[in-house]
């Protein structure tokens, strides 16, 4: 069937037409090869443009579409509904950018004009080539796997429940609450860890849409969004799961940095030389402070930052449960010296500030100290330390506190690879964007919350637990099929090597490798159609829908005539 082309080129009110020669444009189109009509209007992405287009698509029983206008960032989308609405394929329309590309940054309306018509033929020229796509959708499950039972799974947990969403939420150890709950106090209002667990388990387990496995590990996680398979093994019944679920949010918390291997600070080898954690235990599990010998501390250093310079990151919480720590001992025994040793203090915010003004009025002292070193000094420590000018001294104390550095949990590694995911350089589970997508990995479906992500409180654990909660809501129905990326890649049979470039580049591991035929094959439901494979193949075997070589140097050869 001989190709119709219509273009419709939008004064997008004054915006393209004072610096594009609109008629001069359509005089130069309209005799290009398969060209049917071109014709202009004053704003087409108005409800009457849309209408319009509609109806002259069907009059002139177009086989191709092309709109010259805005950038397809703003309105492709737009165009490609109005093709929906008038029963045409939105896949066989192009559209040309000649408002920021051309009327918003070409001055002279002579050149203006020129790049105008060179970009409209570009695209008259490429979407000649262009291939009738159809829309895919699937079946999707809408329930739900959270790995973690700490403070940000159980509230992502409460927000997924729902009576036709079931939420699976595994955890490995005995109980549920993570390390919160053996904290007697939570800064900056001092309540406690375990009663806000507490709280958040009685309206868990009232929940009949949540079911809880402890004392598990999840074993196995194949699949794709909305279509996950997993294996749950039962460590205490020995008893093997099997299910299905549309997403999985990891928030499997973090460790701390094991500061033995920092001989400097005697963890291991001087009786009364604490962890952060190690001190919250001792006043959780007795509710009092007391040194080896069983006698109360007179004076207590509390670190900061020990192991900061060798992870290469704040862990930004720190410095505000160190002041906690002031706090608590302040509290319990309110004639004790307490010595808080930093290197820098992180405490944005104005509640913040008011916490540390609050604590160093209670006499609590802040040395800026840059190098310390603890060793023991008949039945007290000493605690030497060196400033960032070079000044030295010294405090003799009964116990010291190491605030060492957060870090990716012991099980990060495992549930990386087994869902696909990349690492950021310090080891945590990498984000899909920072600022766009800061709770969504880069595979479609796992989302990563809380201090799995990185270092942070718990309001952040549970803002970040909410977000990944509120995209799977919205992304995953009940009753509602997923609708898949049209424009994905293909790898050609005849040409694929097998050299398996694209299934090491694919951010989305959507690539396989076919033992039996030899050649790499594309999951279309996991592929986001980037185009990364078709970059690095070296074959050529690897091209996008819609974007194949014909298509582009189609497109290339007619804006360079």
């Amino acid at each position: 069937m001989a190709k119709k082309i219509g273009v419709y080129v939008c004064e997008c009110g004054n915006n393209i037409a004072d610096n594009v020669d609109i008629d001069r444009v359509i005089e130069a189109i309209s005799p290009l090869r398969d060209v049917a009509v071109v014709e202009k209007y004053r704003l087409l992405c108005s409800e009457d443009g849309k209408e319009y287009l509609k109806q002259s698509i069907k009059d002139h029983e177009l086989t191709h579409l092309v709109v010259a206008a805005c950038s397809p960032k703003q309105h492709e989308h737009t165009f490609m509904s109005v093709c929906e609405a008038a029963n045409f394929n939105p896949y066989l329309f192009q559209m040309a950018n000649i408002r920021e590309q051309c009327a918003w940054v070409t001055q002279d309306k002579e050149e203006a004009t020129d790049k105008a018509i060179r970009q409209i033929a570009a695209a008259i020229a490429r979407v000649a080539y262009h291939e009738a796509l159809e829309k895919r959708d699937i079946d999707v499950s809408p329930d739900v796997l959270i790995i973690g039972g700490g403070i940000a799974g159980i509230k992502a947990a409460q927000v997924l429940a729902a009576p036709d969403r079931k939420v699976y939420l595994v955890e490995k150890g005995s109980s549920l609450g993570g390390k919160v709950k053996g904290f007697d106090k939570l800064f900056t209002k001092m309540e406690s860890g375990s009663v806000l667990i507490k709280n958040e388990l009685k309206e868990l387990q009232e929940d009949e849409n949540i079911e809880v496995f402890t004392d598990s590990e999840v074993e196995q996680i194949l699949g794709f969004f909305g279509n996950f398979e997993i294996k749950v093994v039962r460590k205490a019944a020995n008893e093997e799961l099997d299910f299905n679920v549309g997403a999985v949010v990891l928030a499997t918390g973090f460790d701390l940095m094991d500061p033995k291997g920092l001989t400097q600070y005697g963890h291991g080898k001087l009786d009364d030389v604490y962890t952060s954690l190690e001190f919250e235990e001792m006043n959780f599990s007795t509710r009092k402070v007391l040194l080896k010998n069983g006698k109360p501390p007179e004076s207590v250093a509390i670190i900061h930052c020990v192991g900061r310079e060798n992870k290469g990151y704040c862990s930004k919480v720190c410095c505000m449960y160190s002041l906690k720590f002031a706090r608590m001992l302040k509290v319990q025994l309110p004639k004790v010296k307490v010595s808080q040793l930093y290197s820098d203090l992180c405490i944005p915010g104005k509640a913040y500030q008011k916490f540390y003004e609050e604590t160093k009025g209670l006499g609590v002292e802040f040395v800026r100290a840059e190098k310390t070193n603890v060793t023991q000094n008949g039945k007290s420590m000493t605690l030497k330390y060196e400033s960032e000018t070079g000044t030295k001294g010294d405090l003799a104390v009964d116990m010291v506190i190491l605030v060492p550095a957060m870090e990716p949990s012991s099980d990060t590694n495992k549930f990386a690879e087994m869902l696909g995911i990349p690492m950021d350089d310090e080891g945590f589970p990498a984000q899909e964007h920072q600022k766009l997508a800061p709770v969504a990995s880069s595979v479609e479906g796992v989302f990563v919350v809380g201090c799995a992500q990185g270092p942070k409180n718990i309001s952040e654990s549970i803002v970040q637990s909410e977000a990944a909660a509120g995209k799977i809501l919205s992304s995953l129905v009940p009753g509602r099929k997923l609708e898949l990326e049209v424009k994905t890649s293909e790898i050609s049979e005849t040409f694929c090597t097998g050299c398996k470039t694209c299934i090491s580049v694919c951010p989305y591991s959507a690539i396989s490798f076919d033992d039996f035929r030899k050649i790499s094959v594309v999951n279309e439901a996991l592929c986001h159609g980037c185009g990364v494979c078709a970059a690095a193949c070296p074959s050529g075997a690897a091209s996008v829908k819609n974007f194949a070589f014909t298509q582009i140097y189609q497109e290339v050869e007619a804006l360079l005539k």
